[in-house]
């Protein structure tokens, strides 16, 4: 049992069945308040679960401007 996630276009396997998005972040070394986790195509927060079998991708959440 793993969860799957794509990140920079690599998919990476995490042994785990369940875990909180947050923990999720922190084992990849990324920062919820620059990450987003994208659960069958949609947002969540950092306390919702992703599992097994989720379609789970994490971006950078990219800002700037003049």
């Amino acid at each position: 049992m793993s969860i799957k996630v794509l990140y920079r276009g690599k998919e990476i396997e995490l042994p785990e069945n369940k875990l909180k998005a947050k923990e999720l972040l922190r084992r990849l070394g990324l920062s919820p308040l620059s990450s987003l986790v994208i659960k069958n195509n949609e947002v969540i927060s950092e306390d919702d679960y992703v599992e097994e079998g989720d379609n789970i991708r994490v971006i950078n959440a990219i800002s700037g401007g003049v």
